[in-house]
Order: structure tokens, then C-alpha cells, then sequence
């Protein structure tokens, strides 16, 4: 079951026991990039919240820019996976390819609030980096999403195809960096499983509506 916690107080996933060191700081990374910012962030500060040393820290990554590469690839393979095999789960009528598309970016933004609110707040900072990870999705959006449903001509002719990529794309971001104020203007926490149920279902008709056949 989805968290009813807001995505302020969230956390990365939980890990089993024996996760590597190495990806142990990489999350704690993430949440301190994601909760701070990059600037913020000290190599001390990841190794107390993952619970070593700031010299095994440096052991696995040396510097904290290739430890700010490591959490970035992380990222983005995340979103490749996830995304991977949209095309083929939403085989079948217009209306399962929609909703299979719903259920994925709403399963993805559910679980990878961190890594997403870490790249929502870089970006607003005008970060380099976070804008490599941004051309990522907005790649995955036109490649894993887009492409799928113009080929089997699910897709309006008349529609953008960038802006319908960049759509998707930042109204993810934004609702998960902005869910505090927008948690203020539902019935219960834009994270619990009521509401993102809700938003699954009026994203998805908004986009079926505006750009399907």
C-alpha cells in the first residue's frame, strides 16, 4: 500500500538488510540532495545518514561529483527500466494503452518521489546536471511513450509532439515538488492511495482527451 506520508517526510524506499554499501550511500545521497540540494550536501553529511564513514564513503566514490554522477545514473536507469515496457504492456485497444500508460507514471512517481523531488529542486536552481537527467525523460517520454501510440496511430496528426513530451514530463515534477501546497487542496495526501488513484485517473483522461485519436 502507497504511504499516506507526504512526500516532504518520505524516504527512499525501504532496503533489505544486505544492501551494498555502495548503493547504501548512493540513497543516502539522494535523500540529502533531494531534502538539501547538492550544495548542501557535505560527504560527512551522506556517510552519517548512511551510517559510515566519510572515508568509505570516499573509498567507493572518491569525490562527491562522482558520487553526484552515480545518484544521477541511478536516476535515469530507473526511469529506462520503468518505462521499457510500456509500449508492449499497453498492446491492445486505445483505451488499455492510456490506462497502462496512467498506471505506469503513477506507480514510477509514487516510488521514486525522492529521486524526482531531488530533480525538481535542482533544476529550479539551474543545475547542468539535472538538466542532462530532464533531456533523459523527456527522451523516455517521446521514445517510450509517444512513439508506441503514433506507430499504431493512437495519436492525434495535429498533436505536438514536443510539447506533449515536456507536458508529461514537468507536470510530474511539479506535482511532486509542489505536493505539500497541493495535499492543502484535497481530502487527504496527494501520496496516500485515494488520491493518487484520483490523480491517475484525471491525468490520464486529460492526455487521452487532449492528444488520442
Amino acid at each position: 500500500m502507497v504511504s499516506s506520508a507526504s512526500v516532504s517526510d518520505s524516504q527512499v524506499p525501504a532496503q533489505p538488510s544486505d544492501l551494498s554499501t555502495y548503493a547504501r550511500i548512493r540513497n543516502a545521497a539522494l535523500q540529502g540532495f533531494a531534502d538539501k540540494g547538492v550544495a548542501a550536501t557535505s560527504i560527512r553529511d551522506v556517510a552519517a545518514a548512511a551510517g559510515l564513514s566519510p572515508g568509505l564513503v570516499q573509498h567507493h566514490f572518491g569525490t562527491k561529483a562522482r558520487l553526484r554522477e552515480a545518484v544521477n545514473e541511478y536516476v535515469i536507469a530507473v526511469a529506462v527500466e520503468t518505462f521499457r515496457d510500456l509500449a508492449r504492456d499497453g498492446d491492445g485497444d486505445g483505451e488499455t494503452a492510456w490506462g497502462a500508460m496512467g498506471d505506469v507514471v503513477t506507480a514510477w512517481v509514487r516510488d521514486n518521489a525522492v529521486a524526482l523531488r531531488y530533480l525538481a529542486r535542482a533544476l529550479a536552481e539551474g543545475d547542468e546536471e539535472a538538466a542532462k537527467i530532464f533531456d533523459a525523460l523527456i527522451e523516455i517520454a517521446r521514445t517510450g511513450w509517444l512513439a508506441p501510440l503514433d506507430r499504431d496511430g493512437r495519436l492525434r496528426a495535429d498533436a505536438d509532439r514536443d510539447w506533449a513530451a515536456l507536458h508529461v514530463v514537468v507536470f510530474n515534477l511539479a506535482c511532486v515538488f509542489f505536493e505539500p501546497a497541493i495535499s492543502r487542496h484535497l481530502p487527504g495526501p496527494f501520496f496516500g492511495p485515494e488520491q493518487l488513484h484520483r490523480w491517475n485517473t484525471a491525468t490520464t483522461e486529460l492526455y487521452r482527451r487532449a492528444l488520442s485519436t
